[in-house]
This record gives C-alpha cells, sequence and structure tokens, in this order.
C-alpha cells in the first residue's frame, strides 16, 4: 500500500483495504484501533482531495465561461456590424419605391 496515493481512485482503493483489514476477527484491539485511525485520515485526505478537485473544476468553467463572454461580445459586434448594410439597403429601397409612387404620380398630370 502507497503512503500518498496520487488519485482519488488510489485512496478510495486505500480507504477499501483497510477497511477489509480492520474488519478482519484475528487482529487486536490496538491494531483495529490503528487501522480505524488510519481510516479516518485517509477519508479526511478523500474529502480534501475531492474539494480541491471541485475547486479546480469551478476555475476551469469560469475560465471558460469568460472566454465564452468575450467570444459572445465579438459575435454581437459583428452581427451588429453586419446588419447596417441591410438597415441602409431597405432605407434606400424605400426611397426608391417613394420616388417611383412621385414619377407615377407625376406621369399621371
Amino acid at each position: 500500500m502507497e503512503t500518498q496515493p496520487q488519485t482519488l481512485k488510489d485512496l478510495r482503493a486505500s480507504i477499501n483495504e483497510i477497511d477489509s483489514m480492520r474488519l478482519t476477527k484475528n487482529i487486536s484491539d490496538a491494531e483495529r484501533e490503528v487501522l480505524e485511525l488510519t481510516a479516518v485520515a485517509l477519508r479526511d485526505a478523500e474529502r480534501l482531495l475531492i474539494a480541491k478537485m471541485q475547486n479546480e473544476f469551478i476555475k476551469d468553467i469560469e475560465k471558460q465561461t469568460a472566454s465564452l463572454n468575450e467570444q459572445a461580445k465579438t459575435i454581437r459586434a459583428r452581427v451588429t456590424k453586419m446588419n447596417k448594410l441591410p438597415k441602409v439597403l431597405d432605407n434606400i429601397e424605400t426611397v426608391i419605391k417613394t420616388a417611383v409612387k412621385i414619377v407615377a404620380v407625376i406621369a399621371k398630370w
């Protein structure tokens, strides 16, 4: 058994090993007490490792969110820029339609 498990999987394997050892019937009370203290220490280490992993996960999500927000901002700016031309074209179309109506009315005179 390793003294410092590297991963959560290793830590859980150590916990299982200690649990099975302390449940055997042919060990002394002193050995059982040491194994129980070891099991408690390993569970504390497991909780700490999980908390560390959660914090790293949260930091990663925050970084990705910032990146996505920046991309969304860029996309919105580009969409706004792209929408300017159709609006100008709509205005030109309206002016042309109005001019055609005026020419049509003048032609009827």
